[in-house]
């Protein structure tokens, strides 16, 4: 097994949450549809906790440039990622579709499934792409008519465009879990306001907008520059990029979008938001925003 050294105790929230709602997901609708499961950023298929990368860097005698993290429990413990997640599910989907950037993970992946699940190894596709060539590739080829799928999107960074999430939208036939990353978006605004120019431009094709530039909250410190020019600061916070991340969710998804949204993040830092969206814009699709629901409270 090769984890990768990523994550804390929000790590383990996330993946338990994503997984009720697999089975749930299964149990509703096998043998009714083919069932898909998407994860556009796979990994390895598991991840080792930060505090437990940590503990085992000292003990190793290696430096720590940084300070531990909060310590999880049993951190010699490897936490199962959401690919193998889901192949544990008690009703297996008909298809796992997997991808990762990276061919070290994929190559630990296409072991660990090998390994772990070799009874659905046959039902296994994993690809090294970019997620959204991944994903528009899926939304392309795939027979919706008869097919359903789940996607999760736990991206590194500003990877996830919205271009991408219109893509899933239109199939009208997916459920989208998506860890936003609203503690980069935030990182993207200076101290004083200003717009980093090529993380701003990431933030743009990840909200498909400029326009939350224009409403960009500044307030203005009542000092002068050199210049005579007044100075400003930011006033935005990590909880204001989440409300523009799930409004904009919601113009991909026609508003199928759950109210309730997981804050993820080492303690007493805000880095993700879980939130769920569903492209099925019929009636008795609702069914998937009750079961997310009732997982994200």
């Amino acid at each position: 097994m090769e984890p990768q050294a990523f994550g804390d105790k929000h790590t383990l929230k996330k993946l338990e949450a994503v997984e009720e709602y697999l089975g749930m997901f299964t149990t509703a609708l096998r043998d009714k549809f083919e069932l898909l499961y998407i994860d556009a950023c796979a990994g390895s298929g598991s991840s080792m906790p930060r505090s437990a990368k940590e503990k085992e860097q000292v003990e190793n005698g290696q430096i720590q440039l940084l300070e531990p993290a909060a310590e999880l429990a049993d951190t010699d413990e490897i936490i199962v990622g959401s690919a193998l997640r889901a192949l544990g599910v008690k009703y297996p989907f008909n298809r796992y579709l997997f991808n990762d950037k990276k061919r070290k993970n994929v190559e630990a992946l296409r072991r660990e499934v090998k390994t772990k699940f070799s009874h659905l190894e046959d039902r296994v596709t994993i690809t090294q792409f970019d997620a959204n060539e991944m994903l528009l590739r899926i939304c392309d080829t795939i027979n919706w008519r008869n097919s359903r799928a789940v996607v999760f999107l736990d991206p590194f960074g500003l990877q996830i465009k919205f271009d991408t999430l219109q893509a899933l939208a239109r199939t009208q036939a997916v459920d989208v879990w998506y860890l936003v990353p609203v503690f980069a978006m935030f990182r993207q605004v200076r101290g004083d306001g200003a717009v980093l120019a090529d993380g701003g431009r990431s933030v743009d094709e990840a909200l498909g907008t400029t326009e939350w530039r224009n409403v960009l909250p500044v307030e203005e410190k009542g000092q002068m520059d050199m210049f005579g020019q007044k100075l400003s600061e930011k006033a935005v916070d990590v909880a204001w990029f989440e409300k523009i991340a799930q409004e904009r969710l919601k113009a991909a998804f026609g508003g199928r979008v759950v109210e309730q949204v997981l804050p993820l993040g080492k303690p007493g830092l805000h880095e993700f938001s879980l939130m769920f969206a569903w492209a099925n814009p019929h009636t008795s699709a609702r069914l998937a925003s009750k079961f997310a629901s009732v997982v994200l409270k």
